[in-house]
């Protein structure tokens, strides 16, 4: 199959924003620290919140002042250079984009950040091929998502050390952490141990576990399917997750190491 090109991803993606995360930041070659918004004679250090093909918006920190003098420059043309290195360049790619501020805004509750709205003028070549990898890689992650070929992994000191995972986890209940001990891990499913002087939980409750791994600490979110009373009072339980793009990613790389029979290190055993 023949290379997508920037015009191919633009045809198929052109909709679709992203929500910018540290996955996302490492998946899509975001090199931190690299982002800047060129304003008049101003450079504003930024960080990409929202990324499209056609608009995006970034985060930056403002004063009361700042804000309300940078209100003048809304709907002129001004410049976004971002650095990027995709794990396919060997060197950082540099990326400059004309477009024009559509709002600036601070975010809810934190005045001192604000929200930099702007539209292409148009999109680059170079961030569209980026955007629509990214949105590849996406689609294929959702493919692997509840897979019934691929088996849970259970989570021993072997497979720990493959999956890079730091053996903790927190469960949040109103607003309270709990420590669990994660014994089964699928795309779609989490099993684990809550202690004794643990919450209770019921069939069909919202569960939200924070799962920390080498690579990278998120929330997995989805719904209790079973509770099991152990004689000792803990409790053994089984969540049916949603869709959880770390999650899937580590268990795609996990298998691909397992079946390359791959050191975590990276090198063949």
């Amino acid at each position: 199959m023949a290379a997508l090109t920037p015009k191919d991803f633009y045809e198929q993606y052109q909709n679709e924003e992203i929500s910018v995360s540290p996955f996302t930041s490492v998946k899509m070659g975001l090199l931190p620290g690299q982002t800047s918004l060129r304003i008049d004679t101003y450079t504003i250090a930024c960080v990409p919140y929202r990324l499209a093909m056609s608009n995006a918006k970034y985060l930056a920190s403002f004063s009361r002042e700042e804000m309300a003098f940078f209100q003048r420059y809304m709907k002129g043309l001004i410049g976004v250079t971002q650095h990027i290195q995709p794990a396919n360049s060997l060197q950082p790619i540099k990326i400059f984009a004309r477009c024009t501020m559509q709002n600036l805004m601070p975010m809810p509750g934190r005045e001192t950040v604000g929200i930099i709205s702007v539209e292409w003028k148009p999109c680059p070549p170079d961030l569209i091929a980026m955007i629509g990898d990214y949105l590849m890689l996406l689609e294929r992650l959702k493919q692997e998502y509840g897979n019934t070929e691929y088996q849970p992994v259970p989570i021993n000191g072997p497979n720990t050390q493959l999956l890079g995972y730091n053996n903790f986890a927190e469960l949040t209940i109103d607003k309270a952490k709990h420590r669990v001990a994660v014994f089964l891990l699928g795309t779609n499913r989490l099993d684990f141990l809550i202690p004794l002087n643990g919450p209770p939980l019921d069939n069909g409750q919202a569960v939200m576990v924070k799962l920390y791994f080498k690579s990278f600490q998120f929330m997995a979110r989805g719904k209790v399917a079973e509770v099991l009373k152990l004689p000792n009072g803990a409790q053994k339980i089984r969540a049916e997750l949603d869709f959880c793009v770390e999650l899937v990613d580590i268990l795609e790389r996990f298998r691909f190491a397992a079946h390359f029979d791959v050191k975590p290190d990276g090198d063949p055993a």
